[in-house]
């Protein structure tokens, strides 16, 4: 009798188990559950439009518009989002090749034509961005079923693994908390990160159920990490994340043993980011030691508090914050109660993660993923971003979600009866389907402040009311819609609030320059003239600011005060046709013979001409004014001619009578006057 062949699985020490579907569990339904889910969350965010960074990284990025050559469509402008990140750089790429041919560049809505064309493009990136939270949550089910079908966990939770990874995976898709890495377009450098984390880690799941004999996983792995290396920074902490996996949940193996080719490979991809970060100067004013003023231990205790703020709206998801402009903690003890919180769940996560135990393993995901962007490198343009929360907030809800199993289990006595075990598992799916309707209604209308950045910035004073920068956003969108009186007050509540350490002095000069504009609408000059030179104290590099000053004294009927502010504007912006206009104006035609220059005048009103190239109506006017005010009556008849046959080509051009009435006084020989200064 031939004796049988021992297979090589056979042979030598006994090898775990595959993941299997206890009970013959079709995977399917979950996995179609989990893809209707997130499309029903998300169905609100195609007609979102570009928000913050989009404008650069995106619509006014050439470098998407062409495939090739391949490294010029995997960069990106510098100090913009995608800059450095080549493989995310490629999808935009091809988001704007696969376009519709006539709408690709239709990068804003059209005021005459609406919103058409461009919902129409941007409903591509919208639909990428889509794809790849879906893709990663797919990935993250398949991860927590295998690790919950890894030796340490299969007696406990094995035949609990696929409703557990499924409550866990649909929970983390619909989530609000989600939003600002799937419909704000640009954080597609996060969401896709995390796809290709997950990716990888499935990938050496998958080879260390094999015991690393099938080599298809491990090139898996090592590849989605390389492209993930390519996509964003925080990247570099897979192969760490992917090391404690093993140490974790296959404690029968040694990483000096059969995992080191996969985990060597692994480390390799760090050369990546290396050599970005070494070849290409891309943000310069995003991360680093000392930039505006933070400090390592300023941003560090700063953190404390925003981390635990991510963990509150783990649960409690309200509100939400496209942008935060958080200010830094004052000191240690303002921050205490966060250090210790976060302090005691790091020891708690080191020594669970040293007697390899899992709860360990999803304490250092949570803080790993955090420590790039959340620890000692300042970020000053960014303190704080939902988005990092990404893949953090997969742990938070995998620990809650089996951490109520477990105590319900316990609660029961270990595993209930039949009839007993079935009134539990109706209990939990009740209590995860109200939470995935909650949440999702949540994300359905969090999708629609995304529609522009008028709807956003509204939503951002309306919950972080002492953020001062989106004051004053939402302050400029107010002017754009004449809401004076409305964009006032947000302009003095901005001015009300601290700024973040090292913010650019333009932000404040902006807000008092643009409170100064309001008040001169409103007709308030003695006001709008004190808010200009605040600005310009502030700012005296402002040249809108002293253009805007000069208008004002003369509104108030001072002007040696206007033609100092013109002169100042002039200097600052020696090609700026508009001060020289209005000095020219002033000098030739003020009812003051004190003020009057008429030399000075025709120089200005020349070098004003010349800069528009004789296409400007007011330019010409104020030359035939100089002209006069010199006596030269020949040649100001000439000059305004020419600035009438300009406003004749528009007809019902209100400028007409003005310049018709300025010309019969020079046709009169007789000086052009104003009596208002």
């Amino acid at each position: 009798m031939a004796t049988p062949r021992r297979s090589k699985r056979s042979s030598g020490s006994a090898l775990p188990q595959r993941a299997k579907n206890p009970n013959g569990i079709r995977l399917w339904p979950f996995a179609a559950l989990l893809l209707i889910a997130g499309a029903l969350a998300y169905s609100t965010s195609f007609s979102g439009g570009f928000m913050g960074d989009d404008a650069d990284a995106i619509a006014n990025n050439p470098n998407i518009k062409s495939l090739w050559p391949l490294r010029s469509a995997m960069t990106a402008p510098n100090d913009t989002t995608l800059a450095g990140r080549p493989v995310a750089s490629l999808t935009f790429a091809l988001n704007y090749a696969l376009a519709p041919y006539d709408v690709r560049n239709v990068m804003a809505p059209d005021p005459a034509m609406g919103d058409t064309l461009f919902l129409a493009n941007v409903w591509g990136y919208h639909a990428f961005n889509l794809g790849v939270h879906l893709l990663a949550g797919l990935a993250l089910f398949g991860v927590l079923r295998r690790t919950l079908m890894s030796p340490p966990l299969r007696d406990r939770f094995g035949r609990l693994s696929a409703p557990l990874a499924f409550a866990t995976a649909i929970i983390w898709i619909v989530h609000p908390l989600q939003t600002e890495s799937v419909t704000f377009l640009v954080q597609r450098v996060e969401s896709l990160m995390g796809l290709f984390l997950l990716t990888a880690l499935y990938c050496a799941i998958r080879a260390a159920e094999s015991d690393f004999r099938e080599s298809r996983w491990t090139i898996g792995a090592i590849a989605a990490c390389a492209l993930g290396m390519g996509t964003k920074e925080a990247m570099v902490v897979a192969p760490l994340i992917v090391a404690l996996w093993i140490w974790v949940c296959r404690p029968d193996l040694k990483l000096i043993g059969p995992p080191r080719v996969l985990l060597a490979g692994l480390a390799l991809t760090w050369l990546i980011p290396a050599w970005l970060v070494m070849t290409i100067s891309s943000r310069s004013l995003s991360a680093g030691f000392g930039l505006g003023d933070w400090t390592w231990w300023l941003y560090l205790r700063t953190q404390a508090e925003v981390i635990v703020h991510y963990l509150r709206l783990a649960f409690w998801p309200h509100p939400l914050v496209f942008h935060y402009g958080w200010l830094p903690a004052p000191s240690w003890s303002s921050a205490l109660p966060e250090l210790l919180l976060l302090g005691s769940l790091g020891i708690a996560s080191a020594i669970a993660l040293a007697k390899r135990r899992p709860i360990g393993f999803a304490g250092a995901w949570f803080f790993l993923i955090l420590a790039p962007s959340s620890s000692i490198l300042p970020i000053p343009s960014e303190v704080a971003a939902e988005h990092r929360m990404y893949l953090p907030l997969a742990a938070v809800i995998a620990l809650t979600v089996v951490g109520l199993c477990a105590a319900a289990r316990r609660f029961a006595g270990g595993d209930p009866p039949a009839a007993s075990a079935t009134a539990w598992a109706r209990a939990g799916w009740v209590a995860v389907s109200v939470l995935v309707l909650v949440f999702g209604w949540q994300t359905l209308n969090r999708n629609r402040v995304y529609a522009n950045a008028q709807t956003m910035t509204a939503d951002v004073v309306k919950s972080r009311p002492q953020n001062a920068q989106a004051q004053l956003a939402h302050a400029i969108d107010l002017i754009g819609a004449r809401s004076f009186t409305e964009a006032e007050s947000h302009l003095r509540e901005a001015i009300s609030h601290p700024l973040p350490p090292g913010t650019d002095p333009v932000v404040p000069a902006t807000m008092r320059m643009d409170l100064g504009l309001v008040l001169c609408t409103l007709s308030r000059f003695p006001e709008c003239v004190d808010a200009l030179k605040q600005a310009i104290t502030i700012d005296p590099r402002l040249d809108a600011a002293f253009n805007m000053l000069g208008d004002a004294e003369l509104s108030l009927r001072q002007p040696r005060e206007a033609l100092e502010a013109f002169g100042q504007a002039s200097a600052l912006t020696p090609n700026n046709p508009m001060p020289f206009t209005r000095m020219a104006w002033i000098l030739a035609t003020s009812s003051n013979a004190a003020i009057r220059d008429g030399a000075k005048a025709v120089q200005y009103a020349e070098q004003a001409v010349s800069q528009t190239k004789s296409g400007d109506v007011s330019a010409l006017d104020a030359l035939g004014a100089a002209y006069a005010e010199a006596g030269r009556y020949d040649d100001a008849r000439e000059a305004l001619q020419r600035a009438i046959a300009l406003v004749d080509r528009e007809p019902g051009n209100p400028f007409g009578p003005v310049l018709r009435d300025h010309l019969n006084l020079i046709e009169g020989r007789r000086p052009i006057r104003t009596a208002e200064w």
